[in-house]
């Protein structure tokens, strides 16, 4: 068995010291921003899970009633509201952690495939629309519903044969 000299101890040197510091800063800091980030997602999901809720209520309410229903966004309440007639549903989105951030919801109808809307003296493939509607049939107005917290965004498109949200083939790499 081998010894070490006399007199000299085991231990870390001070660039071993000032590495391992360095790195646990490192990951402390991301760590930070990541949780900041999260929290930040954390509202966007409030606003969609009550966009979720809505779009099932006006589905189902269609179907089961056999008339249509309206989703649209209402700025005083801060929330998604399901209509037909005179009955209203509300969904509410909790903003109590939002602070001053300010909430944008744009519902835009999409043309057919190949075709253009003539507005204004220009063709466009979208225009913005008050609400959505879901029909007795199971389908929907075609659209995209875009939604922004701050500086977070999401958008989606729907299929208006199953009101489900279309994926975009080239996020997922098919």
């Amino acid at each position: 068995m081998k010894r070490d000299a006399p007199g000299a101890r085991g231990g870390f040197t001070l660039i071993e010291l000032l590495l391992t510091i360095s790195l646990v800063a490192l990951m402390s800091s991301m760590f930070v921003v990541n949780i900041a980030s999260l929290l930040r997602n954390g509202e966007l999901e409030t606003l969609e899970n009550a966009y979720w809720k809505a779009v099932d209520s006006a589905r189902l309410n269609a179907v089961f009633t056999r008339s249509p229903h309206f989703i649209d966004w209402d700025e005083d309440e801060q929330g998604f509201v399901v209509s037909s007639g005179e009955k209203r549903e509300s969904f509410p989105v909790d903003t109590s952690e939002f602070g001053d951030l300010e909430i944008e919801v744009l519902f835009e109808e999409i043309a057919p495939e190949n075709s253009y809307v003539l507005i204004r003296g220009e063709l466009v493939a979208k225009r913005e629309i008050v609400s959505v509607g879901f029909f007795p049939d199971g389908t929907c107005t075609p659209y995209t519903v875009s939604m922004k917290i701050g500086e977070f965004f999401t958008e989606f498109q729907m299929d208006p044969w199953t009101g489900a949200q279309l994926v975009d083939p080239n996020e997922n790499g098919i």
